[in-house]
């Protein structure tokens, strides 16, 4: 009897061996031109019979695959941003196989004629709500100041920029989204904000998360921007752009703008070692129509300068590199037919940043990536004496009453850690990580007297500061997290995470969790369904918790009616011991669909939710009468806000390298604390809900290119539109709301009450490709704003003043010139 039992089990042992055995498991890694790894690269393995297997990449680049049987596959893998791999048909034998493959960059100009462009895809193992865009669609889409990158976020769903030009990300302040350069923070260590310039030609990809983003991201609740550029390879490139300056007769013949970008990158030594360069500048000498000669010229230079290395020093074992310099400098900024050279300000901005990282590959598929970045820099502003400034009906006089002369700093530590995939009901991908912070800055703040005149040249306000102009504020940050992305089955993945944060400022432990999933059902082929919720915390931004606390205003009120209020003190202050960080929540649905003929269909809704956010509130209700005993504000944690947003999007590869792309939003940004309140020149209300001023409800925007039709025309004809594309943006949305004060500055109805009129543009280019001097260069020209709308950004909004509600307009149409520099094939 214990002889058949064992007979039976050991062939019951030898039955599953074999099954076990029979089965094909691949096992692979998708790397660059240089050996980096890859990650949410799409690989697809197709048999003869239509049978598939997919899988995506890991941080590592690494994807494992089982095939249903063993047999001769065709290989495609893909990435935006790179050219798509189809590789010959492979025979895969039962058991493990190991398969390596090389996607190489998208490329302005490339040495084969048959690749094709990676189209987007669908990932079915990618629960994060992902935009993107890639060099080559940052290149080509003519939206306005094309030398800027931040001017073509709003390419994607979910950004707009302001009237100031600050983008804002999932319906919050620009302070509360995380901006990282190749994996670093980028942010403006004091503000928050994306200020930051780089070459734009550098640049390899523009990556945002609005939600479901895993709990490796922090600092901030609004969504996240990596800005990826490239690096060189074992081919010397060159290219520039713009680099002929533009010629201006308005008074007297003069270079009136010139923004030359140049690159360089290549081997150092070949197959081990490579360096990028980008460079890029911008240079303007404007006249103002209206003004005196000699007091009708402003002046501005920005440049900044991104060199980046690679050096393998294992194939396992890559250490990357990098060095960015801006500088900013500009000469009677703001100078206008109401503010005269008198009331401008002299500014002059620079910023350093040094990176180093090291990611080692280990056997098995794990990752440990660690890094450092050192970052500091300087603001200055300056005005152009110490008059006596004058606001009037009819424009400003004196010497502008604040100047800034500010230092900052910035260390920042990183280090994660990517497991080896786990087996274990599916498959696991655990990942860990730190991410340590110090910020520091100190600054100077001149302030000096100012008044504002009525109409008929009387006082209506004199305002003057008292209190050291000094200022210091660092602080630490430390972070820590642990991701789990467990593929339950094919097409069926769910993540969870947990984030914990602490900072000096707070000093409170904050806890994070996250948790998303997504669907991919094989009954609906080319479908992903997912969602998510998660909490996610702001950074402390420091000139949120010093906000002008270093002095305090004095306002004299001279009413209409004779009577004197005054000197009324205006203070801001802040306690760290009774402050929270601040919390938010979101939760978000998407679908995806492939539909025919290659367009890719994507809808969703997201809803963010805040409580515990910065706001400074008066300590006293505020009233008619009270406000002339003084006005104290306090920063406390009473901001709730709330953003509600459905999209939907349309897009669609053809020819292998033409894009179009149609996007409508549906959105509502509000909080119960709409408005800022300011030391220099502050509003009068009681703290009050409403929308925020860049809250835009229709948002619809369409863009692409393709070639100009060539067969329709006579043979002869053919050269007019042979390598000619035509570019286009359209983009309409509701107009921002904005605020109604009097003289005094006190509000007058409710916070953001009153709208610009909405916002409707076209842009439209043609880019002609040509040879000479034995090189490929690119000839764009076109209108911006080529309906001429009114577009307005400015509006005239103190009650009383003879210009009430005037607007003043954006962008009129204006023609468009850029010549490229590609190189030689």
């Amino acid at each position: 009897m214990v002889s058949r039992a064992s007979s039976f089990g050991l062939a019951l042992l030898l039955t599953i061996c074999g099954m076990v055995h029979a089965e094909t498991f691949i096992s692979g890694r998708v790397t660059d031109e240089t050996g980096a790894a890859i990650a949410n690269a799409r690989v697809e393995l197709r048999s003869a019979s239509g049978v598939t297997a997919v899988s995506s990449t890991d941080r590592a680049g690494n994807f494992k695959l089982s095939l249903p049987e063993p047999g001769e596959y065709t290989i495609r893998a893909e990435r935006l941003g790179f050219y798509v791999f189809q590789g010959k048909p492979q025979h895969f034998e039962p058991g493990e196989s190991d398969l390596s493959i090389t996607l190489n960059h998208q490329q302005e100009l490339s040495d084969r004629v048959d690749v094709t462009a990676s189209p987007p895809t669908i990932d079915p193992q990618q629960p994060q709500e992902r935009r993107e865009l890639d060099n080559t669609e940052i290149q080509s889409v003519p939206y306005p100041a094309p030398q800027d990158y931040r001017n073509a976020l709003p390419l994607m769903d979910g950004v707009v920029q302001d009237n100031s030009g600050r983008p804002h990300f999932n319906g919050g302040r620009g302070s509360q989204t995380n901006y990282t350069l190749n994996g670093f923070n980028i942010s403006n260590p004091v503000t928050g904000q994306l200020d930051a310039r780089l070459n734009i030609d550098t640049i390899q990809s523009m990556d945002v998360a609005t939600s479901r983003f895993s709990a490796e991201n922090g600092r901030g609740s609004a969504g996240v921007l990596d800005l990826e550029t490239k690096m060189g390879d074992d081919r010397w490139r060159f290219g520039g752009t713009n680099f002929i300056p533009s010629l201006s007769t308005d008074g007297g013949w003069h270079i009136n703008k010139w923004t030359p970008r140049l690159e360089l990158s290549g081997p150092i030594d070949k197959g081990r070692i490579w360096f990028h360069n980008g460079f890029d500048a911008f240079y303007s000498d404007d006249v103002v129509p209206g003004l005196p000669t000699g007091q009708n010229r402003t002046s501005a230079y920005s440049g900044s300068d991104l060199t980046r290395f690679q050096i393998n020093l294992t194939p396992g074992n890559i250490l990357t590199g990098g060095f960015l310099y801006n500088l900013d400098d500009s000469h009677r900024q703001g100078l206008s037919i109401v503010t005269p050279v008198e009331s401008t300000l002299n500014q002059r901005d620079a910023l350093y940043m040094s990176t180093i990282r090291d990611q080692s590959y280990f056997t098995g598929g794990a990752l440990l990536d660690v890094g450092f970045a050192d970052s500091r820099g300087a603001n200055y502003s300056l005005p152009q004496g110490n008059q006596l400034y004058q606001i009037t009906p009819d424009g400003n006089r004196g010497n502008y009453f604040s100047g800034l002369d500010r230092h900052f700093y910035r260390q920042q530590w990183i280090a994660n850690l990517f497991l080896p995939v786990l087996h274990a009901a599916g498959t696991h991908q655990l990942k860990f990580g730190i991410d340590f912070e110090r910020q520091a800055f100190h600054q100077t703040v001149q302030r000096h007297d100012y008044e504002v005149l009525r109409e008929d040249g009387s006082i209506a306000r004199y305002v003057t500061f008292v209190g050291s102009p000094f200022q210091a504020r660092k602080n630490f940050e430390a972070a820590q997290y642990v991701q789990d992305a467990w593929n339950i089955r094919q097409g069926l993945v769910f993540e969870a995470g947990l984030r914990t944060e602490w900072n000096e400022i707070v000093r409170d432990l904050e806890v994070a969790p996250r948790l998303a999933a997504a669907w991919s059902p094989g009954w609906l082929r080319s479908t992903k369904f997912s969602a998510g919720w998660g909490v996610y915390h702001d950074a402390i931004a420091l000139d949120t918790v010093t906000r002008q606390q270093d002095q305090v205003s004095y306002s004299t009120f001279y009413l209409p009616d004779g009577t004197v209020r005054g000197p009324v003190p205006t203070s801001f202050v802040a306690d760290d011991r009774y402050l929270k960080t601040p919390r938010f929540r979101i939760a978000s649905l998407g679908i995806e669909r492939k539909l025919p003929y290659d367009y890719y269909l994507k809808a969703g809704y997201s809803h963010r939710t805040g409580d515990r956010g910065f706001t400074f509130v008066p300590t006293v209700p505020l009233t008619d009468t009270s406000v002339y005993n003084g006005v104290v504000f306090r920063l406390v944690n009473a901001r709730q806000d709330r953003y509600d947003a459905f999209e939907i999007s349309l897009r669609h590869t053809f020819a292998g390298k033409f894009e179009w792309f149609a996007g409508y939003t549906r959105s509502s940004a509000h909080s119960n604390s709409a408005i800022d309140y300011s030391l220099e020149n502050p509003i009068f209300a009681p703290q009050a809900p409403g929308p925020y001023s860049w809250d835009t409800p229709n948002r619809f925007h369409t863009w692409g290119w393709a070639p100009l039709p060539n067969r329709v025309l006579p043979p002869r004809l053919r050269f007019i539109t042979r390598n000619t594309t035509a570019q286009y943006l359209i983009e309409y949305r509701t107009g921002f709301p904005f605020n109604i004060v009097d003289d005094n500055g006190f509000l007058v109805g409710a916070p953001n009450s009153v709208r610009f009129p909405h916002y409707f543009n076209i842009n439209l280019h043609l880019e002609r490709q040509f040879r000479a001097l034995n090189y490929l260069w690119a000839w764009r020209f076109g209108y911006n704003n080529l309906n001429n709308g009114l577009n307005p950004n400015v509006v005239e909004n103190v009650v009383g003043s003879p210009t009430f509600m005037t607007f003043g307009r954006g962008q009129a149409r204006a023609f468009s010139v850029r010549l490229r520099f590609l190189g030689r094939k």
